[in-house]
């Protein structure tokens, strides 16, 4: 009895074994398919005859496509700053922090100002 148990058992694992084999050979030759889907035509609202409704109507988007040509201009009078720098350092203001220190396990990271050498994180 134990026998037919074991011999079952064995012919699931090997047959669980060949078909991730089969599944791994299949994404490595044609990849991974990602299959997006639109709705074939736009959605078209069309009132034919004067409407009275006699309470106000509710109307939900879930998407909305927008289109933005490909070249567009905008413009500002006079000079703009704009700062490029994402983490300042907090004790002497004129650099930027970089990271220097990362920990696999904790997530934990350490920076460090190129201007004053100051290291900052746990």
């Amino acid at each position: 009895m134990y026998r037919a148990f074991l011999v079952l058992g064995l012919w699931f694992l090997v047959g669980a074994l060949a078909a991730l084999l089969w599944l791994g050979f299949r994404v490595v030759q044609n990849g991974i398919n990602l299959r997006l889907s639109e709705p074939p035509t736009p959605w078209r609202v069309e009132v034919v005859n004067p409407l009275s409704l006699p309470a106000p109507l509710e109307v939900r988007v879930s998407s909305l496509p927008l289109a933005i040509p490909e070249r567009f201009r905008v413009g500002v009078e006079g000079p703009v700053q704009a700062e490029t720098d994402l983490l300042r350092c907090p004790a002497c203001g004129k650099g930027t922090l970089l990271p220097v220190r990362w920990h696999l396990l904790t997530g934990a990271m350490v920076w460090r100002c190129p201007a004053c050498g100051q290291e900052f994180g746990p």
